[in-house]
Parts: structure tokens; sequence; C-alpha cells
């Protein structure tokens, strides 16, 4: 079972980069579009190694040389097939169940997260609650500061 190093979840569509990470399509795409500004050089998400994004047209490299034309983000197609050439043995129970053992643990920590999540969402909003109580109460004690201040001038004023 493959994992993605961004989104921490099993492998869908998986692309590899030249640097030999290997993430979900679309947590590649999602990375790179989060990146501003725009350039041409993105980071690998795991090692930092730049790689480019610019794909280059088929048509404008000499016949000869396009096989060796090889893209920055390849699919890869990790399908039964593939696995099985690598290793002839079929998988063991006790690695099935550690693989559904760790699937479940892993839909816990998603659950326990979004919960966390809600929880902080609503933290921040009691503490900005807070916050602007304390701005406003603030601003009144600076406004009747001001207001006393007056009063007493003009208290002067009347006395002389």
């Amino acid at each position: 079972m493959l994992v993605c190093n961004i989104c921490i979840d099993e492998l869908n569509e998986p692309v590899c980069l030249p640097c030999g990470h290997v993430f979900c399509g679309s947590c590649i795409v999602r990375t790179v579009n989060t990146i501003k500004p725009a350039t041409s050089l993105q980071p690998c998400p795991t090692c930092r190694r730049l790689y480019s994004i610019i794909n280059v047209d088929p048509s404008t490299i000499p016949p000869p040389i396009r096989p060796h034309l090889v893209p920055s983000i390849r699919k890869l197609y990790l399908g039964e097939t593939n696995t099985k050439s690598w290793d002839s043995a079929t998988p063991s129970s006790a690695a099935v169940s550690e693989c559904g053992r760790l699937a479940a643990e892993n839909k816990t920590l998603r659950v326990n997260c979004a919960v966390w999540k809600r929880r902080a969402e609503l933290h921040a909003a009691a503490t900005l609650g807070l916050l602007n109580l304390a701005r406003l109460a603030r601003d009144c004690n600076q406004q009747l500061k001001n207001e006393r201040d007056d009063l007493e001038r003009q208290c002067n004023l009347l006395k002389r």
C-alpha cells in the first residue's frame, strides 16, 4: 500500500517527479497551484528538489529525439499486474490485516482531525469575539477619559 506524502492517504492517480517521489496527481496539481508567485520551476514537497512544470510540445522536437522526451510529472500505473511482477508470492494474511488496521486507524485519525479542526475554529471565533470586546472597552475607556479631561478643563475655567 503506497501512501501520498501530501494527503497521507492511499495513492490516487499516482504521478512521479524527476527526483523519484510519488504523489497523488490531484495533490501535486493543488501544490503547484498554491505556490505564489507562479514559476516554471517548483520544489518537490518531500526533498525540495526543483523540477520544471512546463510541458514541451512534441511536434516542436525532431522525430528521432521524441522517444527520449520524458515529462517532469509522469503518470504511474501501479496495478495488480505490476505488484505481482515484483513479488510473485501472494500477500500473507498478516500483511492484509495490518493494511486493514492501518486503513481503519487512518480513518479514525481523519475523523479526530475534523473534530479538532472544528474545535479550533470555534475557539478562534470565541477569541476573536473577546478581542473585539476588549477593543471596544478600550475605545470606550479612552472616550470617557477624553470627556473627563474636557470637563476638568471647563471646571477649571469656571473656577477662575
